[in-house]
């Protein structure tokens, strides 16, 4: 252990060759008397510096420098922003409509399940799904008001709220976003029975299914869910406390709860709220305005505005590492989370707390603990086209790792029509006689596996099974040789009786 200087209260701690980082700092989190712990992640640098956008500086949620609150309670966005912005990131915005129109969003029109049409455009006047997309994924680096916490991002507006909302709406509304490729999922809203509990309806079930298992192509598309503005005990609410929802409380910018942040089992992270300027829609329209800018507002709060605030992180971290799956970055964001409100949090010995979850979202951390590339495809690195069938290897090269990952290899062998083996290995080769016969064509193919997966599959190699000759059976032995040569010096008798033989039938 070794105190880091002008701190007696951070330490870093050198491990023994071996153990896992990332579940050593996890154990060590879940101790009542340590605040927060996490690697001590290698980092690749790059010159930065927050987006030029005016507004950034009034944004206290991403870089909080003492203008509101406490310096240092923000998502640390910044070090998140050394590794990705949220490129090819696509944050379904499922609210009361969002103005694309804004020249500070980008995106695309989802449904509009009030009017019925294709057009989310907030028609009421109402601005607060304008305002979430702002806070997701706002445009940055564009001179223009804010940014949003993936300002590379683009936001699919959905709008459900305004009107008559049926159980079959919100369905929809789910699964028409993961098809149309979010990757997050941001609901700033809730059921009125919230406080009561309730079960949650099969159909929702199944939309909730379908996000975390056809999301991203497999992957699994991350839903939040705001907790809620009722500052009530919200543990038997059944969409909150779905295993796959990730339910969102909301701190101040002096790190403690919001007054009006409701509790309990389902609280899964805590986000900033307070005050959050963002996006309005554009015009008179809306909230009003910020700073005489009527296309902006300074007053998104609730944990309306945390959720889309951690949305924006998961898009972050799915942008840093496209193969994470959605089980994979909300146990990250919770390993990662720091741990806030000590006095008042009532954390538990295992980190958690029914205010704050796992603590504040830790946008740098999250995005330093998964950002990774794929490893490259190995090559076959067989110099034969055909084999006997009593003994089959296949070989191939190391695939390329830029990251240094231990990997292992995972095999595809395809023999007959539609029947495919997966194999697994940790060496360059394998011998698969026992899944082929002579006659077979066998398909090959090699991944490379990491941590978080596999990287893409090497060509297809085909490998022809050969039946083994047949070695013709040696001839019989001549008894009389046979019998010479067993006994001493039968060899040298052999040898003068075969010359005698041949005398005898010369002198004939």
């Amino acid at each position: 252990v070794e105190w880091l200087s002008h701190s007696p209260r951070i330490a870093r701690v050198h491990l023994r060759e071996g153990v896992d980082s990332l579940l050593f700092s996890r154990e060590l989190h879940q101790r009542p008397l340590v605040q927060w712990a996490h690697p001590d992640f290698v980092l690749d640098l790059t010159l930065s510096a927050l987006p030029n956008d005016p507004l950034v500086s009034h944004q206290w949620h991403l870089e909080n420098t003492g203008q509101t609150g406490s310096v240092g309670v923000d998502i640390n966005a910044e070090a998140a922003w050394a590794i990705t912005a949220g490129a090819g990131q696509l944050i379904s915005i499922i609210d009361t409509g969002v103005d694309l129109t804004h020249p500070d969003l980008a995106g695309f029109s989802g449904p509009d399940f009030v009017d019925n049409d294709e057009d989310n455009y907030p028609s009421s006047g109402n601005g607060h799904g304008t305002a979430c997309a702002g806070l997701a994924a706002s445009v940055g680096n564009n001179e223009e008001g804010g940014a949003g916490v993936a300002y590379e991002a683009e936001v699919y507006g959905v709008r459900l709220l305004g009107g008559e909302t049926t159980m079959s709406d919100t369905y929809e509304s789910i699964i028409r976003s993961v098809d149309a490729g979010a990757s997050v999922l941001s609901n700033s809203w809730g059921f009125s029975s919230s406080c009561t509990g309730f079960s949650l309806p099969m159909m929702y079930i199944k939309a909730l299914d379908y996000a975390e298992e056809e999301g991203r192509g497999g992957l699994g598309s991350v839903v939040l869910q705001a907790a809620g503005n009722d500052n009530c005990d919200i543990s038997n609410d059944g969409l909150l406390d779905h295993p796959t929802v990730v339910a969102v409380a909301a701190h101040s910018s002096d790190d403690s709860k919001e007054s009006y942040s409701s509790y309990g089992t389902p609280i899964d992270i805590t986000a900033p709220s307070g005050g959050l300027v963002t996006t309005d829609i554009a015009g008179e329209t809306g909230y009003g305005s910020y700073e005489d800018n009527v296309d902006y507002t300074g007053g998104m709060s609730g944990t309306s505005a945390a959720t889309p605030v951690a949305a924006g992180v998961f898009a972050l971290m799915f942008a840093a590492n496209e193969r994470l799956t959605a089980a994979q970055a909300r146990d990250v964001v919770c390993q990662t989370a720091t741990r806030n409100d000590i006095l008042g949090g009532e954390f538990d010995d295992n980190g958690w707390s029914p205010y704050h979850g796992c603590g504040r979202i830790d946008a740098g951390a999250a995005v330093q603990a998964v950002a990774n590339v794929a490893p490259g495809a190995p090559i076959s690195a067989m110099t034969v086209s055909r084999v006997y069938e009593d003994r089959i290897w296949l070989d191939w090269t190391e695939a390329v790792d830029a990251d240094g990952d231990p990997l292992h290899y995972r095999v595809a062998l395809r023999t007959r029509v539609d029947e495919t083996i997966e194999l697994e290995t940790d060496q360059l080769s394998m011998e698969v006689t026992e899944h082929a016969v002579a006659g077979d064509l066998i398909l090959w193919k090699v991944q490379a596996i990491d941590r978080w997966g596999p990287g893409p599959w090497s060509e297809e190699v085909p490998l022809l099974v050969l039946a083994r000759p047949e070695v013709p059976d040696a001839p019989e032995e001549d008894p009389t040789v046979a019998a010479c040569s067993s006994a001493p010096g039968g060899l040298w008798w052999a040898a003068l009786l075969l010359f005698h033989r041949r005398q005898k039938r010369e002198e004939s």
